[in-house]
């Protein structure tokens, strides 16, 4: 196995050095003034805590702890040559002549000049520098973009010092099937919320898994329950889950936002019964609360979280931004399923990615507006419902783009959502999207990320004429009697 590259300022710096995009920034001063919000850049991407983490009833896992997690296809899984190749190039530089790469010449490229224009700056690619960004790069991802999402992450979380490592991916779904890929078996037991984001359920069908599901209140995932529920497996002699698949920030679909001392109740679960954090934050950057929360990342003492990072809801949803953070170990292996898969995600997106991250000043500027943009739609939305709060269960969400709401004397909402509320006009999702299982859900999602100010309004009304028809509809069913089979 080659090496790779390691949390560090050296090695963030030779990275650099290894693949060195010269990009053309064209910013000029009046730009940067009308659109960059005044941001205490360090403190925006806090998400650790001060206080200490260190647990002494808990060792840190080393390379040979992690292999009991594998899923047989991924223990199954070998280095490809050619790959190995590739890498070796680009560490190497262009000293050795090579015979060995099988990379198409860039003088056969087409383009010749490529320009992004963002809020803030011209972006622009020509020359060596478009022709690398149109080039095979190692499966782990651009190295330069590496290094700085390795620098990056050690700023916003602090993980503490364990050997970690980066993949860049193709968007977050990606991170999650790969993480599945890495981990379960079929017929595994998975931990999740009580109702979880639907790709986490799409990428488990296969598998057949066992879904745990653990109920949440305002504050999230509740570490009590989980805890009674792997206790009693525990004792029945049950097959133990590996991995716990979890949106600490708001999560989709019920926006909440899982507190520090629940996290850290839930990491403590973690060690206790021996099983990895799967930690999706998307939404990371969309926290309209007030407290820095740290991420189970910043809390590894013990390296069992693969974090997933995402700048889909807050960038851009196209160019498949993402990333994930692990113990090397797990990196190693999920480096080789990238290798089968699909060799790596987009270069020319992961330059781009690569001029967003380099400038964290401007970037915290663009995610300061963007919660913004998003907070004040959250309350827009928030004045519609409030009629409806009386007779209408539902919380401000915390974090993210959604509501969730209980629908009263309704049984089960599908009819309704996929029936009569297209016929009125008005798109929904039903709770039944974030179950593994069919059954009779009450639930409700709605999304304020897109809808129109004008439209929210008549939407709700739209919505509330629904619930009251689909109730009448409830209470004017023959009830069945005790006697009836």
């Amino acid at each position: 196995m080659f090496a790779t590259t390691k949390f560090g300022k050296a090695n963030a710096e030779m990275g650099r050095r290894l693949f060195e995009i010269r990009t053309v920034a064209l910013v000029s001063q009046k730009q940067l003034m009308s659109s960059q919000k005044d941001v205490n850049v360090e403190d925006f991407f806090k998400f650790y805590s001060d206080k200490s983490s260190h647990d002494d009833r808990y060792k840190p896992l080393s390379g040979a702890d992690y292999d009991r997690f594998f899923s047989q296809r991924s223990a199954l899984r070998e280095p490809a040559i050619t790959r190995q190749i590739t890498s070796l190039s680009y560490k190497v530089g262009k000293e050795m002549i090579s015979l060995a790469e099988g990379m198409p010449n860039e003088q056969v490229f087409p383009f010749t000049s490529l320009s992004l224009e963002t809020k803030s700056s011209t972006f622009k690619l020509e020359g060596k520098a478009l022709a690398s960004a149109l080039q095979y790069i190692p499966s782990q991802g651009l190295p330069a973009l590496v290094a700085e999402l390795t620098a990056f992450q050690n700023e916003a979380h602090r993980p503490p010092k364990l050997p970690r490592d980066i993949q860049v991916t193709n968007g977050g779904q990606h991170g999650i099937y790969q993480c599945v890929e890495l981990l379960v078996d079929v017929g595994d037991p998975v931990i999740t919320s009580e109702f979880a984001y639907t790709g986490i359920h799409a990428a488990l069908k296969p598998y057949k898994a066992e879904i745990i599901g653990i109920s949440e209140d305002k504050d999230g995932m509740i570490p009590e329950t989980l805890d009674s529920v792997l206790g009693e497996r525990l004792r029945r002699g049950l097959k133990m889950p590996k991995m716990l698949y979890i949106i600490p920030t708001g999560s989709n679909p019920t926006g909440t936002v899982i507190t520090e001392e629940r996290r850290r109740q839930i990491y403590e679960l973690a060690c206790r019964y021996d099983f990895l954090i799967v930690e999706d934050d998307p939404y990371v950057f969309l926290n309209y609360t007030d407290r820095h929360t740290p991420s189970f990342l910043s809390l590894d003492t013990c390296g069992r979280v693969l974090r997933l990072d995402s700048f889909s809801k807050v960038v851009s949803s196209g160019l498949r931004a993402a990333w994930i953070t692990a113990p090397s170990p797990l990196l190693y292996r999920l480096q080789l399923h990238m290798q089968a898969e699909l060799l790596h995600s987009c270069t020319l997106a992961q330059a781009i990615l690569l001029h967003l991250v380099s400038c964290r000043k401007t970037l915290a500027s663009h995610l300061m507006g963007a919660r913004d943009f998003y907070g004040k739609r959250r309350e827009a939305l928030n004045t519609a419902l409030a009629p409806l709060a009386a007779t209408i269960p539902f919380h401000k969400p915390d974090a993210g783009l959604f509501y969730w709401l209980r629908v009263p004397g309704v049984e089960d909402v599908y009819n309704m959502v996929f029936h009569t509320a297209l016929q009125r006009g008005l798109m929904l999702i039903p709770g039944h999207a974030f179950m593994p299982y069919n059954a009779p859900c009450q639930y409700l999602r709605l999304t304020f990320s897109k809808i129109k100010y004008e439209d929210m309004d008549s939407a709700v009304r739209t919505l509330a004429e629904l619930i009251k028809d689909e109730q009448q509809k409830t209470l004017q069913k023959p009830k069945r009697l005790a006697t009836e089979g």
